[in-house]
Parts: C-alpha cells; structure tokens; sequence
C-alpha cells in the first residue's frame, strides 16, 4: 500500500505545482493586461490628441461630441475631454445635456499628472457609472482648447479578461492532470500487472530452484548411502530423470590404468554409445572441460558417443580429489538453456564426489576384508561369511560345511628356503584353492598358513568330495622359487557340517579345528570330519619327521602346536 501512495505522489505534487502555477499566472496575467490595457489607452488618447489638434474643432460640447461620434469613439472605451479648469466638455459615457450635474474635474490626479508630466494614470471608482476604472490622460491644446483628452475602461472588464484566461488555463491544466492522473493509473496498473507477473515467475523459479536444491541434497545423500555401484545406479536412475528431465544418459568410470574407461551407471532408456573407451576418444577429457558436440563455435561428436544430427550430445568430466575419475555423458533431444547446463555440472559435481567415496569404501572395505598377501578373505570377512551363510542355510533348511585346512610342514619351508619363499607358498596355494573350488565357496585366511573354506550349501559326503579334489590338486602342484624347487606340498583338512555337527559357528570351527588336529595327527596329507571322529574311525598315528632327523615326541608335539 505504502508503495502505491509513492507511486501517486507525483501527481500529487503536480497538482500542487499546477495550482500554484495557475495563481501565480493569474498574477502576471492581470499585470501584464494592466500594462497592455494602459499602453493601448495612452495611444488611444494620443490618437485622439492628434486628430483633435488636426481638426480642431470649437470647443463646445455640441462640436466636441460630433466630433466624438464622427470618430466612433460612442461605445467603446469612455472617452472625455476636460479643460484645464476642469470642466468637462464632453463625454462618450453620458450625454451633453448631463455634463453640467458633473463636478469639476480639475483635481483628478490622472489630470493633474497628464498636465505636468504629458501622461496621466489612475484607477478609482466612477460616481456617475458605479464601477471601478482606469483612466488615461494625455494633454491637448490648440486654438480654442487647451485641455485633457482622457480615455477609461471598466476594471470588470480586465477582470473577465482575466478570468477567462484563468478558465482557459484552469481548463488546461485539468486536462493535463486528468491525462496524467489517467496515465499514472493505468501505468501504475500496468506496472503493478508487470510486477504480479515477475513475482509470480520468481516464486515458479524459487520453488523450481527450491525443488532441485532438494533433489540434488537428495541424490548426495541418497549416493553417501550407497555400498555398492548397483544402488548407485538405482539412485540415479530414479532422481537424475526427476532434475535433468528425460534424457538418456550414463556415467563411465576411469579403471585403475587410467587407459580406459566403462560404462557403470545408465538411466533413460539403453544406452546407445560405446560401453568401454580410451580417454583419447572424448574431447571432454582432452580439452579438461565440458564439450557439447553442436554448438556456435564448433560442430564435434566424440567417437563414443554415437549421434546423429538431429541429437546433441554432452560430456562433462567427474572431477574429485583433483582427479579426473569418469565421465557424465547425456543425449539431448532438443536445445538446453544455460541454467539446465549449470544445473548439469551441479549433479556431475555430486556425482563424481559420491562415486569417488563410494570407491574409496569399496578399497578400504577390500583393505578390511582381504588378507593383503594372498588376496583372500581374512578372519574378520571369515566371521561374516560365516554367520550369513548360517542364517541362509537355517531359513531355506539347507545343509551347509567348513573345511579347516592347513599346509603340512610350513614352517620347514620358512626355516630352509626363507620367509620369502614361504608368502609364495601361501599365495601358490591361494591360487590354487581359488581355481578349484566353486562360484559360491568362501576361501579365508584367518591366520597364519590356516585356511578356511565354507561351503554353502553342501552335505558332508559333498565337503569330503570337495576336500579330496583339493588335497589331489596340492599333490600334484610343483613350486620353484629363485630357480630352486620347494619340494612335494601337502595339506591337512578338518571338516564340520551343519546342522549334524552344530547349529553355530563356534561349534562349527571348534569341530572343525578338532578335525583338523586329528588329521595332524594321523599321518597328514588327508582329510578328516568332525563325523569320523565320532566314530573312532581314523587312527592317531605319530607323524613323520624329516629322515635327517630323529623321530622326537615331545618336541613333535610342540612342532604340531606350532603348525
């Protein structure tokens, strides 16, 4: 409301200004007729000196008002002619036979003045006509007359003179101010429609801008969320479509020897463009900044975006770290404003952030679950594994094995061929489990040269077939190190079954190990379950000792705790 009353106190002030303007018009209109009216009585009067002092008629009243009529002076401005004694002689406002109830007029200033100084001027009310005039004299003499010839005009008619021209510019000035008062209104209800219309747009745009600020906090934490590429992709494909609208696009990511990238993320459809690429191949990351492959300056597609004319194409590096790790490619059906392009690098910045973390995670998740000598699982993915495999195998009713195997001798291949030789032992036997057992088995080192193997899903007859294939294939496997050969490995291998043996899994890896300890014990190189131990089935045997060596029992026993 306040704004609107600034907004009319413009023509308020011209209004103000305009009646001001018109009383101080008024004002030097009524001195400038004051003036004109003057100087046209004083050349009137001049006139009539002139033609009375050419003509010079006698100086009676009967020869001086022919001479009044003859110059048509009846009707006009009053016109008198008074002697310097102040009689008057005749008079255009009354008639001769009323000149003697007239007063001498001898001391009229206007008169007196006109004698003495050629011009005379005065303003006072007539008696004889009731009203307010000015008088003009000048002074005539000539053979006969020596006098005044005075001329007057009524003030009321100056003052309708004056009026009219108040009305003219009164009228004016209405007029003006109706047309700017007009103007103002419909100005200020244009601008105010204007004004409605740009607040209505900025609140679209706030709350349009409000509603991607809450998509784009949305996708960074739904991404921070994420354990795995796969959720990524299911975040992605179900926010990107809701802020850059439906586009088909995809995110590549750099693999470790930076030679390449992959397709790992895509939403809007399949992916038309190439699934792998050298970064050679995108101008992107040769030029270190988004390409747009049409656009004013240049007409580029990037041999892994397959395009056709009619499709532009975008690919924006994902920067984190000050790293370049992937690319954001996008197909764009029609033109993008550049506010969309911002709105682009805003979730490519997200994007190449989340995707970083989530790779760091997965290395440090990796760095935790994996034994950093031989590549397998360690004790603590062991536990894991264990009990989520337990819990499967409890719900769907499913047997499910471990197998505790360990290398015979081990310590033997660390004493004669160095600790060296002894980690290639480790990650020879890593390799070798890890080509010889099954898609769903779990392979864990939980200390030392100890293995576990869970088996999901397998009975006990089942581990024992699985046990036997392992400990033939370590037979058979022939190791050099530093052109020496390492001689003849062999393993030993307890094993436990669920649910026969127990129903968790300390008591599955203390059967286990028991297992393994009386496979130890008989003689090594074989496997051994927790079931045959029940049974008595598998005799203790002293085991064997290098043949340099005599056979000691106490310290085999210490060796065995060792092993």
């Amino acid at each position: 409301m306040s704004s609107k009353r600034l907004f009319y106190l413009p023509g308020l002030v011209l209004v103000l200004l305009s009646v001001v303007c018109l009383i101080a018009y008024s004002s030097l209109v009524r001195n400038w007729l004051d003036n004109q009216v003057q100087t046209n009585l004083t050349q009137q009067a001049q006139s009539i000196a002139r033609s009375l002092e050419k003509e010079k008629p006698i100086a009676t009243p009967l020869k001086l008002y022919a001479f009044i009529y003859e110059h048509g002076l009846v009707g006009s401005n009053r016109v008198s002619l008074i002697s310097r004694d102040g009689d008057v002689l005749a008079d255009s406002g009354i008639n001769r036979f009323q000149l003697k109830s007239l007063p001498s007029h001898a001391d009229r200033s206007e008169v007196l003045q006109a004698l003495a100084e050629g011009v005379g001027v005065a303003v006072r009310r007539s008696e004889v006509l009731d009203e307010e005039l000015m008088y003009v004299a000048v002074p005539v003499s000539y053979l006969g007359f020596d006098g005044v010839a005075r001329v007057a005009i009524p003030l009321s008619r100056l003052e309708n003179m004056v009026r009219e021209l108040d009305f003219i510019l009164a009228a004016l000035l209405l007029v003006m101010t109706t047309l700017v008062s007009c103007l103002a209104f419909f100005t200020n209800r244009s601008i105010q429609r204007q004004i409605a219309k740009q607040q209505a747009s900025l609140e679209h745009q706030v709350e349009h801008r409000t509603s991607e600020i809450e998509l784009i906090q949305r996708l960074a934490n739904m991404l921070a969320a994420c354990n795995t590429l796969e959720e990524a992709e299911q975040v992605t494909s179900d926010v990107l479509p809701r802020l850059l609208g439906n586009v088909n696009g995809a995110v590549s990511m750099m693999r470790a020897s930076r030679n390449q990238l992959e397709i790992k993320l895509d939403w809007g459809g399949e992916w038309p463009g190439d699934k792998t690429f050298s970064p050679d191949e995108c101008w992107a990351l040769r030029k270190g900044k988004h390409h747009l492959s049409y656009d004013k300056h240049t007409k580029l597609i990037c041999p892994h975006m397959h395009s056709s004319e009619e499709v532009q194409t975008l690919c924006i590096p994902l920067i984190a770290h000050g790293n370049t790790i992937g690319l954001m490619h996008l197909y764009l059906e029609e033109e993008v404003s550049e506010e969309w392009m911002q709105l682009a690098f805003t979730v490519g910045e997200h994007l190449g952030l989340a995707l970083a973390n989530l790779n760091l995670q997965q290395k440090l998740r990796e760095q935790a679950l994996r034994d950093p000598l031989t590549g397998l699982s360690n004790r603590r993915a062991f536990e894991e594994a264990m009990s989520k495999t337990l819990m499967r195998s409890e719900r769907y009713q499913q047997p499910m094995s471990l197998l505790m195997a360990d290398m015979d001798h081990f310590k033997r291949f660390n004493d004669n061929f160095g600790h060296d030789a002894g980690d290639y032992v480790l990650k020879s036997l890593a390799t070798l489990l890890i080509d010889n057992i099954r898609g769903d088995d779990i392979v864990c080192r939980i200390g030392g040269e100890e293995i576990a193997i869970i088996l999901p899903n397998t009975s006990e007859q089942g581990a024992k077939v699985i046990a036997e294939k392992l400990l033939d294939a370590v037979r058979e496997l022939a190791l050099t190190f530093n052109k020496m050969s390492l001689g003849k490995l062999t393993l030993s291998i307890g094993g436990a079954t669920f649910p026969h043996s127990g129903t968790r899994s300390t008591e599955l890896i203390k059967l286990a190990d028991e297992a393994l300890y009386r496979a130890k014990h008989s003689g090594r190189d074989r496997y051994c379950s927790d079931a045959e131990l029940e049974e008595g089935g598998v005799e203790l045997v002293q085991p064997a000792q290098d043949s340099s060596e005599p056979v000691d029992v106490p310290k085999l026993a210490q060796s065995e705790a060792a092993n």
